[in-house]
């Protein structure tokens, strides 16, 4: 199914940014890759063209170490989020700190 497919391609680029930053933690992207297809690609309710949408769903990840489920999924659900940033997981000043902080990571 789609959603099965999104959830493997989200592994991917969770297993992805963390080898080439060669730092984080996959078992949050992993393990709840099914639970983030639903969210992103069924439930929830976003427009990644006008992410301060009032109306939208919010997603909290209060996880740190599992940061790379949400920037996959962010990237996957085409908000401003490009590969690029992606494979530059835990590094200074990437949109993809190892632990998301706001406003730095909206």
């Amino acid at each position: 199914t789609a959603l099965t497919r999104a959830a493997t391609e989200e592994r991917g680029l969770a297993m992805d940014g963390v080898e080439a930053a060669n730092s984080g933690h996959l078992g949050l992207p992993l393990g709840a890759a099914e639970i983030g297809a639903v969210l992103w690609g069924k439930s929830m309710t976003y427009n990644p063209e006008d992410p301060k949408w009032i109306n939208r769903d919010r997603f909290v990840l209060s996880a740190g170490h599992g940061s790379m489920f949400i920037y996959s999924w962010l990237n996957l659900a085409g908000y401003d989020l490009p590969m690029d940033e992606l494979k530059r997981f835990r590094q200074h000043h990437s949109m993809t700190p190892g632990h998301p902080e706001f406003p730095n990571s909206e």
